[in-house]
């Protein structure tokens, strides 16, 4: 989620409040999840909105109070700060060199020096940026919560606040729009003033555009938060959507009088359902409920029922961690979080087993190392649309290549990444003096990112065993090139397929209505790998994968470093072929000056990167610095550097189109 955002607007209304019921176990094989799971109204249609085209004009900037208010409490109402760790990561403290001591046991990885070269034979774009959002949303949030989808002819690019849609050669159809104003009926149904964490999909089976976004109440709001989803009505991504409002304000095992955060919902897509995961947190208290997850109609959403079928499932208080502990609902660390569910190119998604979604997640509950990754499989899924939806859950575990949380080396910044030292720093020189130095990079922890799902084809156009594809940020001692190890942000990224499934139906787990379940029991590697450069660091990796028998896959990320500005990067890889180096799409153009590290010592970045093929096209997205900040004297007139920047903050984003 964005972690800190300056100035924001009231609404009215206080949603109402949901249950979390109890799954039930299936002994021995994993967790059924029916309509005893189902709760009253909890999705529901509350209007409509629009995403409307505007001619070109330049935005006039709407100038935001400055960070200094922050200093006084008593004062500032127009600050909040929404970002929560997960329990066991410490930021500010080295992990060991080696998880829990055994057979087997993880030891921090050591990864390849990839060498950096300039990309050739891509397409890319400038994306929306900090003045888009503080000019066009009216306040600024950092970091810019990436959100892309691409179908039908159209790309949708959404950072927190405003949204921009593309064609797919990256020529503008709208300007960069709010996203206030579209969300407006859904704000004044539930009093949630703020918006962040956009998530965006286009579904091929449907034909519609599915938009989500957490809404949430800092000071002067109503206390909660929910999750905003919309529905497109037509094909096209400027058509009228269907506005709903899924309130999870007490979702989890300990939610105070405030309700609970559900931060960063994630978004994940089969043919009958849409997927969403919550990591939830009590408002009030340093409790973590773990894991929320939200399985909805996606043809009723499609249909534009108001009251589409949903099923909730409480996955942190219901399911134990593989070590049999169970510390959701307070601040310990055995909890499930950020499972990841998978989206699906074109018409890619898993049929078998009366529709199946995978999730993946990480397992280090500790903010040290680990050489597990957890595969989901929810079964049965096609049921969602019944009255008695009958799904099933579980996870098997694929023993990996060893990750870690994110720590460096960086001088006087770690566990950070690392940006140059030199650069225009004209909002920190102005507020704090002449002698400001660049601040670090964020690279957050070791939770999973985007997940895809394929369905490989042979020869003969018969669908193999799903792969699901997902990327990290991880540590990692790199070598330079007289050996001396560094400890560097790095990526670990796998491709795991489940192997062995337990049918507790009639001896098939492809029935086309199972009664009793079937669920995953055994998962595999198809293949793994690093990015890594000695000198620099790379963070917050998104995958895109086509459909062909060799999964040709693109990945992107941040670079940034030594010698590098914080930069748009990507590299290609297969199952077979790990990346042979890192390609710079979108040079950086300057250092990060944003107020989240001088004003609050958070160095927020990316929280994460997007990736989405359609056949053996890739769009990417990703964070960087977009333009050269100006200098001290023209900030002084002109805060904007000319309509490059906010008054507080520089970031930019970009996009980009490969062909595999």
């Amino acid at each position: 989620m964005a972690t800190l955002l300056v100035a924001a607007f009231a609404a009215a209304s206080v949603s109402a409040a949901t249950s979390s019921p109890k799954a039930t176990q299936v002994a021995g094989k994993g967790w059924r999840l029916t309509n005893k799971n189902m709760r009253s109204q909890a999705v529901k249609k509350v209007g409509t909105g629009q995403f409307a085209p505007t001619p070109p004009t330049q935005p006039k900037f709407i100038n935001s109070p400055t960070p200094q208010q922050k200093q006084d409490p008593g004062v500032n109402t127009k600050y909040g700060s929404h970002d929560r760790a997960i329990p066991g990561k410490q930021p500010h403290k080295a992990p060991s060199g080696q998880a829990p001591s055994g057979p087997g046991a993880p030891f921090i990885p050591h990864a390849a020096s990839l060498p950096i070269h300039s990309a050739t034979g891509v397409t890319t774009t400038k994306g929306l940026n900090a003045y888009n959002q503080d000019s066009t949303g009216g306040y600024i949030d950092t970091p810019p919560d990436q959100a892309l989808a691409e179908g039908n002819g159209y790309v949708f690019e959404a950072v927190n606040n405003v949204f921009e849609i593309m064609n797919t050669n990256f020529g503008h159809v709208t300007n960069a729009e709010p996203m206030e104003q579209f969300w407006a009926d859904a704000i004044l149904t539930t009093g949630y003033c703020s918006v962040s964490d956009p998530k965006a999909h286009y579904d091929t089976i449907t034909r519609k555009w599915y938009v989500t976004e957490v809404a949430y109440g800092p000071p002067g709001c109503a206390p909660g938060s929910a999750v905003f989803i919309a529905v497109s009505t037509t094909s096209d991504p400027l058509s009228i959507y269907n506005i709903y409002v899924m309130d999870t304000s007490f979702d989890g095992t300990t939610c105070g009088p405030d309700g609970c955060l559900a931060d960063q919902p994630l978004l994940g897509m089969n043919r009958n359902a849409l997927f969403i995961s919550t990591n939830s947190y009590d408002w009030d208290s340093n409790a973590f409920n773990g894991t929320q997850l939200y399985i909805i109609d996606s043809t009723a959403l499609a249909a534009g029922f108001v009251f589409p079928n949903i099923v909730y499932f409480d996955v942190g208080a219901n399911i134990p961690t593989p070590e049999g502990a169970d510390t959701c609902g307070t601040p310990g660390p055995f909890c499930w979080y950020s499972l990841q569910p998978g989206t699906s190119p074109n018409f890619s998604q898993v049929q078998s087993r009366n529709g199946t979604e995978f999730f993946m997640s990480a397992l280090d509950w500790f903010g040290s190392v680990d050489n597990r990754i957890a595969l989901w499989a929810l079964t049965n899924t096609a049921t969602i649309s019944s009255f008695f939806p009958n799904m099933f859950i579980n996870y098997a575990i694929a023993n990996t290549q060893s990750y870690g949380f994110p720590f460096t080396d960086t001088p006087f910044f770690s566990p950070y990444a690392e940006q140059p030292s030199s650069g225009n720093t004209p909002f920190c020189d102005f507020f704090f003096g002449p002698f400001c130095e660049p601040g670090p990079i964020a690279n957050n922890d070791d939770r999973m990112n985007e997940v895809k799902t394929i369905v490989p084809f042979d020869s003969h156009g018969n669908p193999l065993t799903a792969h699901n594809w997902g990327g990290l940020n991880t540590d990692a001692l790199v070598a330079d090139p007289i050996g001396h190890l560094h400890r560097r942000s790095a990526i670990a990224y796998f491709d795991l397929s489940a192997t062995t499934w337990v049918d507790d139906s009639f001896g098939d787990c492809a029935a086309a209505h199972l009664l009793n379940g079937c669920f995953i029991a055994g998962a595999k590697v198809n293949g793994q790998g690093y990015v890594a450069n000695w000198n620099n660091d790379v963070v917050f990796p998104a995958i895109g994968v086509n459909t062909a028998a060799d999964e040709n896959a693109a990945m992107v990320y941040t670079l940034t470093g030594n010698d590098h500005f914080p930069s748009v990067a990507i590299s290609t890889i297969t199952d077979k072929n790990p990346p042979a180096d890192i390609k710079i799409a979108l040079a950086g153009q300057d250092v990060l000056d944003d107020f989240a590290w001088y004003i609050f010592g958070e160095p927020r970045w990316g929280d994460y990167s997007a990736a989405v093929a359609d056949g053996h096209t890739i769009y990417l997205a990703s964070e960087y610095i977009q333009y050269q900040s100006c200098s001290d004297a023209e900030y002084f007139f002109d805060p904007t550097c000319g309509g490059t920047r906010s008054e507080f903050t520089n970031w930019g984003t970009g996009l980009v189109k490969v062909n595999l």
